[in-house]
């Protein structure tokens, strides 16, 4: 991880250069959380909104990009690395949007080892604000936190038969590289004998305020605390984190569920 381009002095490269991209293992996180991924399946989502390019005759494209890959993957992209890669479109001339998308998918599949889905949107295409549906917010309930650690521990179940969805926008973790903050929102769901105790939850998505790692690694971690509480007959959880450097990501695990595919879903505060 020596060379991971995160918290170091950088110099942009506004041509085009597929060796800034960087994979990250995803083993690295999953070994240190005892994270066992043959326990769900989902995909990692990432919306750009400075991608920019020139056309033949020299005058600059700009779209939005969203790019989506499998959390099977064997790497991950490092977000700097990301941006820094989209960055070195800036004064590269393409043949056309499709050229773009081929080249992206291109590098993004080899660099990460998987299946990758490169989609660009126009600036005036359609893209509403999204208010999670069907989903009960816990924010206002009281309760008292003093805890700012992930403690697993926090999490209170009651028995009996449930199916809910609930929400929380109060999620916030730091860099593990730059200790910068990374705020989000989080959408769980699930079926099971048990019912999760809802201030529990909030406490427990509370105690992540201090915590240092990758989106990913949060979501889930906060998976795997979860369902080792519920032993579920499904289970669900979504991370919307905010945009940082031009680009937000939306990892999203399922257990007993087939994936939606909906890659849709953006918060305002996004």
């Amino acid at each position: 991880m020596e060379n991971n381009p995160l918290g170091q002095k950088t110099v942009y490269n506004p041509h085009y250069d597929s060796s800034l991209i960087f994979p990250i293992p995803r083993s690295v996180n999953r070994l240190k959380n005892n994270i066992d991924c043959s326990l769900f399946s989902g995909y990692d989502i990432w919306n750009g909104y400075e991608m920019s390019w020139l056309s033949k005759s020299g005058k600059p494209e700009v779209r939005r990009i969203q790019i989506v890959y499998p959390a099977s993957s064997e790497f991950m992209v490092e977000s700097k690395s990301l941006k820094l890669y989209l960055g070195s479109f800036i004064m590269t001339v393409m043949d056309d949007e499709k050229r773009v998308i081929d080249t992206i998918t291109g590098d993004l599949s080899k660099a990460l080892k998987t299946e990758v889905s490169v989609k660009l949107f126009k600036c005036d295409d359609k893209c509403e604000f999204t208010v999670l549906p069907q989903s009960l917010c816990i924010d206002d309930l009281p309760c008292d936190c003093n805890v700012y650690n992930p403690d697993a521990g926090l999490l209170k179940v009651t028995q009996g038969i449930t199916e809910e969805i609930c929400h929380s926008h109060l999620l916030k973790t730091n860099c593990p590289i730059t200790g910068q903050p990374d705020w989000a929102s989080v959408q769980i769901g699930y079926k099971g004998d048990f019912s999760l105790d809802k201030t529990s939850l909030l406490r427990y998505l509370v105690s992540y305020r201090e915590h240092g790692d990758y989106h990913e690694a949060c979501c889930e971690q906060i998976f795997k605390a979860i369902y080792d509480v519920l032993i579920p007959e499904y289970l669900w959880v979504k991370c919307f984190f905010t945009r940082r450097g031009g680009i937000d990501i939306n990892p999203c695990r399922f257990f007993g569920i087939s994936p939606d595919r909906d890659f849709s879903t953006h918060l305002w505060r996004q």
